[in-house]
């Protein structure tokens, strides 16, 4: 019996650790900024806001414009959507309360992963809250 219970006590320690390298992610990050260049009515066929959803893109610029040559994913475009709640298009009246218009620039992050199995990729704007449970309103 007591070696059932070692046996099942150092099974559970390594699903327990497993599971936390999965989890578990380092990234590099790249300061700079990112000027909102389009506004358009978001496609039907993408995760939307129910009230008028918008498609919004931006392009980053690293504040050091040298350390493009050090991005581990160099054919990751530093133009993309910006969207909240893990994908989703925002609606008009959550970029209202933003101020988020088209020109307007926002310091961001371009955050590349060093290590673990997340997003390779992720663009944090800094002081923004896109995962607001309000969002789509």
């Amino acid at each position: 019996m007591q070696i059932e219970k070692i046996i099942s006590i150092f099974l559970i320690v390594i699903l327990f650790s497993c599971n936390k390298r999965e989890v578990e992610c380092s990234y590099i990050n790249y300061e700079g900024k990112a000027v909102i260049i389009s506004i358009d009515i978001a496609p039907a066929n993408e995760s939307n806001c129910a009230l008028n959803p918008r498609k919004v893109l931006f392009a980053f610029t690293p504040n050091d414009t040298t350390v493009r040559n050090n991005y581990i994913f160099k054919n990751w475009s530093d133009t993309a959507a910006l969207t909240i709640n893990g994908g989703t298009n925002p609606s008009q009246l959550f970029l209202d309360s933003l101020d988020i218009t088209i020109g307007k620039e926002f310091n961001c992050n371009r955050q590349e992963i060093t290590q673990g199995t997340c997003t390779p990729v992720i663009f944090e704007f800094t002081g923004i809250d896109f995962n607001n449970v309000n969002g789509c309103r």
